[in-house]
Formats: structure tokens, C-alpha cells, sequence
């Protein structure tokens, strides 16, 4: 909608930077981005430090803008420029020699976050699988093996941990940050989050007398800029921290009764394996003092309400997925589950949008890792990325010859990045579609540009909400959509007809039969 003159425009839609769906007022000028403003009444409106610099990220003298092919050797990050027909006969020759010389399986394709976005996810996601970011586009040629950052992050925490405790995944469940007079944030770092909606939260509850208490291995941002009590912990060894607390909540006798008696199986194991972990043996273990120990479990012990602020930080360790089970036992136990001011369930109000769920063929064998780390490939439905450098040096369970990396940078992401240059080398083939240049795209045969997402037409369901992602500005140069970039890959390789060919396709399909017309949803830009 225009305001004072032609050169400056308003386009009400959702923040292209990152995946959170914030709802954003984009500000234009002569046609480009200028900045973003909060949308009013909107449940996420808010613009964060990534969405401050909106402009500098998408006007970005590194954005990739045209197809590129290398021409010097593998690692220099030579390439020359080429249209979008040859970069896809370039990616269909290849991805066919590899299927022939080795079987399609010998296909892999990695997603990152920086691919985090929803129409692409929903629409590419494997079969079997309540939420991913795995990209299912090889599964009709004949490859299982699709992978990403899931095997890095989130999984464990999101998705594993949360069913062995509580029989349901993270996302419906919420901590009740506005009723606790005690918020522990452990593993997490609400202060650099995207968007730092939790960090407004607990500024929110400081202000009204809750006690914030953050417990890290550093002195996070989040402890600095809530001047908040910070327990310095050695890394990897939270889950003896939450097992300490345990152990003197249920001596002291200071857990929920009722709650245990009603809710809880295995309590008197549990009793027993705690009760080892005295707040001396806590200290050698975890570096956390005795006392310590002893004040922070009468704090929990205390508290009317108290939630625990986790995320990913907890994952990184041999026993990451057990520690989150122990502290959010401890938070059961002590009797802060769905109550006010505790871990709350949310109601199942998400808009249940149509999804494109594309399993492997029939005689695909098992994606690489599958034997490794069965519950992993059970409750994602796609490969192990750990497997990956074995794979292609060492063709264990069987080779890995070409490679697809989709919005992510493996080399900066994992660890032992020589490994992993060491792999990205010796692939036959390696394809890199991102925004920009990376760590990996040096050592990459064809280099496609991607859009950012201010840039496309697609959608966004949280919880209570739907919103459609307006484009707010044409694609740079020659970048593509995500998604349309692998509807047409799908397209070359004889099974486009399994996916929309284009964006408008794609959003009326989502929308189908759902109760909610396009047309209502169209007319409420803000969501």
C-alpha cells in the first residue's frame, strides 16, 4: 500500500531472514527493502537484530545471483557463470552416470537451516515423520538417503527426549515463563535466539519479582543481560546436576506427592539410581559447589512455579538426550508439569495444512546409519549424517558418490572439519544450493542461487495462526526458490508430476479441503 509518494511502499508479511515467522511491516524504498517494523497484534511481531540488518543480508555484495560451474581444482572456489539450463543438464548428467556406475542410493542430499522454510519442508518432507527438514527429492530415483542438521541438533531434544518423557514432541509443549516465580535457563541462550522472544519474557518476569537462574558453561549473553544469577557448569555434565537435585528433593521430601503417585512409573528405581549423586559427589563431577547444589535444589524445592528454559545446548554431549531427560524429570517430580508457572501442554489448534509425504521406493536398502542409530531412523525416517565421511571414503555400508547440500555449511557445522573436507573432496560430484558462499561450496561442482525468503510466495502455520509469505521483492539476479529449484530437478528427472510446478500451485494445494479457503487467507495479510 503506497504512503506518501511512489518511491515508498508497505508490504505487510513475514521476516525472510530466518525461520521463526515473525510477522514484519517491510518497509520499501524505490523498490528495495529499507528496514522492517514489528507487526501490530500480531502473536510473533517483532523484529530482531538479524531482522534489523535485513538489507545488508539480502543486498549483500556475496549474495550468489547465477548458476556457477567450477573450473579449477576441487577446494580453490574457482567457478565461471552458466544459465539455469546448462547448471541442470550439468546436475541431471551426473546424478544419472552415479546411479548407473553405482546404484542411486550412492545420492545423497543435506539440508541445513538456512533451507528452514516452511512450504519447502512441508512439501519435500519424507513419509512417516511429524516434522522435518529432510528433503525427500531423491526418493523416487531410487536414493533413501536424504540427511542434514537434524542429526546434529534439535532431534534429541525436540523430538526424542520429549516422547520418552512426556509421550509428545516440543513444539506442543510451552513453559509458563509469565506464572513462575522461578525460571531456570539451562541449555539454552534465550539472548541470541531468533527471534529472542523468551529473553522480553524473562525481563517481563524479573520485573515482577521471579528469580532467573542460568546455568551454563559460560557466562552466556543471556546471564550478562539479564544480570541474572549464573551457575558455572563443566560441560557435558548437566544430567548429574538435575540427578544431585533429584536426589535431595526426594530426601528432603520435597517432590509432588500426588503427582508421583498418579502420573509417574519407576519411581523407586529412580530413588535408588539418584541417590548416589550427593551434592559432594555432584561437585566432582560437575565443578557445581556442594552448597551450590544444596541452594539451587531448595530454590526448586520452594518455588510456586518454576520453569526450565531448555534448548539445543543440552544435545552436544555422548549423553546429551539422557541429561534432558533428567532435568525434565526433575522438573516433573518436583511437581511443575502442566501447572501454572511450569511446563505446560499446549492445545492441538495448528491448522493441519496438506503435506506432500514421499517415502523411499520399495527397493531402496536402509539409508546409511539406519543400523547405526535405529531410533534416529525411526522417528526421523531418513539417514544419519555421522555416516556420511565413511560412506564416501570408505563406501561403508556402500558408497556415497554424490552429494546435494542444501542451505547449510557441513565444514562449519560438524565437528572435525578436516574430516569432513577430507569427504567433500573426494565425492565424484557436489552440488551446493545456498545464498551464499560457504565452506562447502569451494569444494563444489555446480553452485545454484537461492532466494532469500523475502523473495518468494509461500506460507507459514504456527500455533493459532496461518499467514502467507508475500513476496516483498523480485529475486536478485537469477536465484530461484528453494522449493521450485527441486520441483524442476524433479521435473528433469521424469517425476515432476509428484510435486506443484510452481509457487501458487504449491500454496492452494496446502490450503485444499482444510476448512480455511486461500481467498480467506489472502485477505488477512497479518495472519
Amino acid at each position: 500500500m503506497p504512503m506518501n509518494s511512489e518511491d515508498r511502499e508497505v508490504v505487510v508479511s513475514l521476516c525472510g531472514v530466518c525461520p521463526a515467522g515473525c510477522g514484519v511491516e517491510v518497509h520499501l524504498k524505490h523498490g528495495k527493502i529499507d528496514r522492517l517494523v514489528p507487526l501490530k497484534n500480531h502473536p510473533q511481531g517483532i523484529v530482531c537484530p538479524r531482522g534489523m540488518a535485513a538489507k545488508e543480508i539480502v543486498y549483500s555484495k556475496d549474495r550468489i545471483l547465477y548458476p556457477q560451474r567450477r573450473v579449477g581444482n576441487r577446494g580453490e572456489g574457482t567457478f565461471e557463470r552458466i544459465s539455469w539450463d546448462e547448471a541442470y543438464n550439468i546436475l541431471v548428467e551426473n546424478l544419472q552416470k552415479i546411479a548407473k556406475d553405482f546404484g542411486p542410493e550412492a545420492l545423497c542430499i543435506y539440508t541445513g537451516r538456512g533451507n528452514f522454510e516452511f512450504g519447502l519442508n512441508e512439501a519435500f518432507a519424507p513419509s512417516s515423520t511429524v516434522e522435518s527438514s529432510a528433503n525427500a527429492v531423491l526418493f523416487p530415483f531410487g536414493s533413501p538417503n536424504t540427511t542434514g542438521v537434524g542429526s546434529l541438533c534439535y532431534v534429541s531434544y525436540g523430538m526424542m527426549a520429549s516422547r520418552a518423557c512426556f509421550g509428545d514432541y516440543i513444539r506442543n509443549i510451552n513453559e509458563d515463563i509469565d506464572h513462575a516465580d522461578l525460571v531456570l535457563v539451562w541449555g539454552g541462550n534465550p539472548a541470541t535466539d531468533s527471534p529472542p522472544i523468551n529473553l522480553s519474557r524473562l525481563k517481563q518476569a524479573q520485573k515482577r519479582g521471579c528469580r532467573v537462574i542460568v546455568i551454563d558453561h559460560r557466562h552466556s549473553e543471556t546471564a550478562k543481560a539479564l544480570r541474572a544469577e549464573w551457575i558455572g557448569i563443566r560441560p557435558g555434565t548437566d544430567g548429574a546436576l538435575a540427578l544431585g537435585i533429584l536426589n535431595l528433593l526426594i530426601q528432603e521430601d520435597r517432590y509432588d506427592h500426588h503427582f508421583v503417585e498418579n502420573w509417574v512409573h519407576g519411581f523407586e528405581d529412580l530413588r535408588s539410581y539418584v541417590q548416589d549423586f550427593t551434592p559432594e559427589v555432584v561437585e566432582q563431577i560437575t565443578w557445581v559447589p556442594a552448597g551450590q547444589v544444596r541452594k539451587l535444589a531448595a530454590a526448586v524445592g520452594s518455588a510456586k512455579g518454576c520453569s526450565i528454559l531448555t534448548y539445543t545446548g543440552l544435545e552436544y554431549s555422548n549423553t546429551g538426550l539422557q541429561a534432558i531427560r533428567a532435568v525434565w524429570t526433575l522438573q516433573a517430580i518436583a511437581g511443575f508439569l502442566d501447572v501454572p508457572g511450569g511446563k505446560c501442554f499446549k492445545m492441538r489448534d495448528r491448522l493441519q495444512l496438506n503435506r506432500l509425504l514421499t517415502a523411499p521406493t520399495k527397493d531402496s536398502p536402509k539409508p546409511i546409519g539406519a543400523d547405526e542409530y535405529p531410533l534416529y531412523y525411526e522417528v526421523r525416517n531418513e539417514a544419519h549424517a555421522v555416516g556420511l565421511p565413511e560412506a564416501i571414503l570408505e563406501s561403508e555400508p556402500y558408497p556415497i558418490r554424490g552429494l546435494i547440500i542444501s542451505g547449510a555449511s557441513i565444514i562449519t557445522a560438524w565437528p572435525n572439519p578436516t574430516l569432513w573436507r577430507k569427504a567433500l573432496a573426494a565425492l565424484d560430484f557436489l552440488v551446493v544450493v545456498n545464498r551464499f558462499p560457504t565452506a562447502d561450496s569451494a569444494y563444489a561442482d555446480l553452485i545454484l542461487p537461492a532466494t532469500t525468503m523475502f523473495e518468494i510466495e509461500s506460507y507459514m502455520a504456527y500455533d493459532g495462526y496461518v499467514q502467507l509469505r508475500r513476496r516483498v521483492i523480485p529475486p536478485l539476479g537469477e536465484a530461484r526458490n528453494d522449493y521450485l529449484i527441486f520441483a524442476e530437478l524433479a521435473n528433469r528427472l521424469g517425476y515432476g508430476h509428484l510435486w506443484p510446478q510452481s509457487e501458487e500451485e504449491l500454496i492452494r494445494y496446502a490450503f485444499k479441503d482444510t476448512g480455511v479457503s486461500l481467498e480467506e487467507v489472502y485477505a488477512h495479510p497479518e495472519g
